[in-house]
C-alpha cells in the first residue's frame, strides 16, 4: 500500500467540506459517530484542533480528527464505506503512532462505539490498551515509546 497523503482543512470553504459531511451522515458512518452543522468551524477555529482528509492515490479516502490536551492526542478516524476493510484504518494508526503529522505527544487516546467491533480490532491489534469504559464507550490508550 502507497503512502497515505493528509491535507489539513483550514477553511470553511474547502471544496471537500459538503462531501465530508454527506459521509459523516452515511448510515455506516452516523451509527458511531457524528457531527453537528457547526462542526467545521470548531475544528478549523479551535486551538489544537485539527482535521485532515486522508488521500490514496490522490482519491479522497476519508479523514481524521485530533485535538491535543497537554500530552494527549485524542483522535477519531473516518473510511469511507467503499474504502473500508483495505488495511487503511491500520495504516492511519501507524502513521499517527510514528507522529507523521509532527504534533508532538506522548500518548494517543481514543473512544470507540462497544458495536464497532472492526475499530476495536484494529486499535488492540496497534497495541492500544483498553483504559476504562462511559456508557458505551470503550476508552483505549496507547504511550509512544
Amino acid at each position: 500500500m502507497d503512502d497515505l497523503v493528509y491535507k489539513r482543512v483550514t477553511s470553511v470553504s474547502d471544496p471537500d467540506i459538503p462531501y465530508l459531511l454527506k459521509m459523516y451522515n452515511h448510515p455506516d458512518i452516523s451509527c458511531f459517530i457524528s457531527v453537528s452543522d457547526n462542526y467545521f468551524n470548531y475544528v478549523i477555529h479551535t486551538e489544537k484542533v485539527y482535521f485532515y482528509k486522508v488521500y490514496q492515490y490522490d482519491k479522497l479516502i476519508g479523514a481524521i480528527h485530533l485535538e491535543m490536551f497537554a500530552e494527549t492526542l485524542y483522535m477519531d478516524i473516518l473510511i469511507f464505506p467503499k474504502f473500508q476493510r483495505n488495511g487503511l484504518g491500520t495504516k492511519i494508526v501507524k502513521d499517527l503512532q510514528a507522529d507523521a503529522l509532527k504534533l508532538n505527544y506522548h500518548k494517543i487516546q481514543v473512544s470507540i462505539d462497544e458495536k464497532n467491533k472492526a475499530s476495536i480490532k484494529t486499535f488492540e491489534r496497534s497495541g492500544f490498551i483498553f483504559i476504562h469504559r462511559e456508557g458505551e464507550l470503550l476508552n483505549y490508550i496507547y504511550k509512544m515509546q
